[in-house]
């Protein structure tokens, strides 16, 4: 069972939610955004897949999302969490950073550790800056959007005095299942390239077809073949933006088996071509 609290955002700045869910729930829908994703967990424990790895994120723990990360989380044996989610749009908000002398939203989270245990008045901190940023939302009093990102602002500061050497080990999940599944997904992160069938795979890690596509579903959110489609779509935009080479040697070099089923998948996640995507990406 889910209880949505409040949600409210403005169109191409940013959201805030805060959600509290009962033991059951179950997180059908899967994530890969172009947004960058603040979750901070106010109560409860969750597993948090991120890319590759399975972590036990405990109340007080903030996770940090870049964009274009397959994320999930699902329950563990605890009945109940809460939490509050902020998506942040880069290019609304880091003009606005550059002015008040802050660090670009990549740098603050490559700075950051992926997720970092704050302290209990520092979680009150944030549930505080989450109403705020809900109420200017809600409410749109004249300035509102600079409101919002004035609080956005305050709550990446607060982020920024955690230093990694300060921060506890993050805790990975080992339970049989999710140490299988970061062995798979590790696996096609570096062989993103391969064109293993199914039965293939599940072969090389020892377990059968139907076991490994129920446990990497439950963990992911993804098939596994979309979940490949991902890696190689991510791979595919490094290379656009960045290389020299043309559409079809991108296409053969991540092992999509023809250039048109490449173009169908690449813009079923990034709403464009790939053509159009390196334009845009070199326009500046």
């Amino acid at each position: 069972m889910e209880n949505l609290i409040y949600r409210q955002y403005v169109e191409g700045l940013a959201e805030v939610e805060r959600v509290t869910r009962e033991q059951g729930y179950s997180m059908s829908s899967r994530h890969f955004h172009d947004t960058y994703e603040l979750y901070c967990l106010l109560e409860g424990e969750v597993y948090y897949f991120i890319d590759k790895e399975t972590y036990l994120v405990k109340a007080g723990d903030v996770v940090l999302v870049r964009p274009g990360q397959i994320h999930k989380t699902s329950m563990t044996k605890s009945s109940r969490h809460s939490r509050i989610l902020f998506q942040i749009r880069e290019e609304a908000l880091d003009p606005f950073l550059e002015k008040n002398d802050f660090y670009p939203l990549k740098e603050v989270y490559d700075r950051n550790d992926q997720i970092i245990r704050l302290s209990t008045e520092d979680v009150a901190k944030v549930e505080g800056l989450a109403l705020q940023v809900r109420d200017e939302m809600r409410d749109r009093k004249r300035k509102y959007e600079l409101m919002v990102k004035t609080k956005l602002l305050e709550l990446l500061v607060l982020l920024a005095r955690y230093q990694k050497h300060m921060l506890p080990e993050k805790e990975i999940a080992l339970t049989p299942k999710h140490q299988k599944v970061h062995e798979v997904a590790d696996y096609l992160q570096t062989h993103f390239d391969t064109r293993e069938q199914l039965e293939e795979l599940a072969g090389r890690f020892y377990v059968s077809k139907s076991y490994l596509c129920r446990i990497f579903r439950e963990v992911t959110g993804l098939g596994i073949s979309e979940y490949t489609n991902i890696v190689r779509v991510r791979k595919a935009q490094n290379l656009l933006a960045n290389g020299d080479y043309s559409v079809t040697e991108i296409a053969g070099m991540l092992g999509f088996e023809s250039i048109t089923y490449f173009e169908r998948v690449f813009k079923k996640y990034t709403a464009c071509t790939p053509l159009k995507y390196r334009k845009e990406k070199r326009r500046y």
